[in-house]
C-alpha cells in the first residue's frame, strides 16, 4: 500500500539523485531507503529510477511521479496546518442569532465588526430570529450563539452575559387623551385596548407585562397580538390601541406615535450573548472572549475596529 512516508523518501531521491545524500537528509540508513524506493517501484508496477555505475536518474514515470509526490505532500501539509488552525479557532464559520432588537442597537454592530477585523478567516453566517427560536436553534446546535433579549432572573438552560439593558415604554396614537397627563401610571390603561406580544412567541414578555398590570389592578382589554415592534407600531398609529415597546424602539416620521415613560413599570429585559455550554465549536471560544471583553467598552470597540487587533 502506497503510503506518505514512501512519497517522502522518494521526493528526497528524486531531488538528490543519491542514496546516500537522500538517506542523510531522512535521518535514514542507505540500505533501508534503497528497500522502501524498491518496495514503491513494485506497488507502482514500474520502475522510477534507472540506476547505473555512475549514479541514479529518474525515468520518465518517476519525473511524473515525482511532481505529483510534491504536490499531494504539499496539499497534505496544507491540509495538516488548515485542521489545526480548526481547531485552534482561527478558522471557521460561526452562526450567530439575532433579534429585532439587537439589530437595532449599537453593541451588535460595534462587536461583529471587530470580530471581523481580528479574526477575517472566521465567516459569521447571521440569522435575524426571535428570542424564542434563537432559544430553539441554540438548543438543536443550529446556532453557536444568539444575541436576545432575557429578563431578569429568567432561568435557564444556557450560558450568557449581558451586553446592555433595556426596558419599555408605552406607545400611544399622537393625539391621545393619556398625553395630557403630567405622569402615565399602570392603573390609567384599566380603560385603555392593548396591543401585547404575541405570547406564542414572546411568552415571558407577555406574562411579566400582564402579571405587572395585574398587581396594578388594571386589566385592560387586549385587542391583538404582533410578533414584531414595527406591526405594534403600526397598529398604535392606526388607533388599534397602545402597547408597550421597548425603550430602544425609534419610530420613524411615518409613525404618527408617541413614547412615554410608565412610572410605576419596572422590567428591565437584558440584551445578551446565549450559548449553550455544550457546543464545541473552537471559534466560539474566540467570540465569546472579545464580546464579553468589549461590551460597554466603546473606547476598545472602536480601537479594535481600526486596528484589527483580538
Amino acid at each position: 500500500m502506497l503510503k506518505t512516508r514512501h512519497m517522502r523518501y522518494f521526493v528526497a531521491v528524486g531531488e538528490e539523485l543519491n542514496f546516500h545524500r537522500a538517506a542523510e537528509r531522512l535521518h535514514v540508513s542507505q540500505p533501508a531507503l534503497w528497500r522502501q524506493i524498491r518496495d514503491l517501484e513494485i506497488e507502482i508496477g514500474t520502475p522510477l529510477l534507472v540506476r547505473d555505475p555512475r549514479g541514479i536518474d529518474l525515468t520518465p514515470a518517476g519525473r511524473s511521479f515525482l511532481e505529483d509526490c510534491r504536490d499531494v505532500l504539499e496539499r497534505i501539509e496544507m491540509a495538516r496546518l488548515q485542521a489545526r488552525r480548526v481547531a485552534q479557532g482561527q478558522i471557521g464559520v460561526l452562526n450567530i442569532g439575532f433579534n429585532e432588537i439587537a439589530g437595532r442597537r449599537r453593541e451588535m454592530p460595534r462587536i461583529l465588526q471587530a470580530f471581523r477585523r481580528s479574526y477575517p478567516e472566521i465567516s459569521l453566517q447571521l440569522h435575524f430570529l426571535m428570542s424564542q427560536m434563537q432559544t430553539d436553534a441554540l438548543r438543536a446546535k443550529e446556532l453557536d450563539a444568539g444575541i436576545m433579549l432575557r429578563h431578569r432572573g429568567e432561568k435557564s438552560e444556557f450560558q450568557s452575559f449581558r451586553l446592555g439593558t433595556d426596558g419599555h415604554v408605552l406607545a400611544l396614537p399622537k393625539d391621545h387623551p393619556l398625553l395630557g397627563k403630567a405622569e402615565i401610571r399602570l392603573a390609567d390603561l384599566a380603560e385603555e385596548t392593548l396591543i401585547m406580544p404575541n405570547p406564542r412567541n414572546n411568552a415571558m414578555t407577555y406574562d411579566r407585562l400582564v402579571a405587572a398590570l395585574r398587581r396594578a389592578e388594571a386589566a385592560p382589554q387586549v385587542a391583538q397580538f404582533a410578533d414584531n415592534e414595527n406591526t405594534i407600531m403600526n397598529l398604535v398609529d392606526a388607533g388599534m390601541g397602545v402597547a408597550f415597546l421597548n425603550t430602544s424602539v425609534r419610530p420613524d416620521l411615518q409613525h404618527g406615535i408617541v413614547l412615554r415613560p410608565v412610572a410605576d413599570l419596572d422590567l428591565p429585559v437584558d440584551l445578551e450573548l446565549t450559548w449553550h455550554g455544550s457546543n464545541t465549536n473552537p471559534a466560539l471560544a474566540h467570540f465569546i472572549a472579545l464580546a464579553e471583553r468589549l461590551s460597554g467598552d466603546e473606547a476598545q470597540i472602536a480601537s479594535m475596529i481600526e486596528t484589527g487587533m483580538g
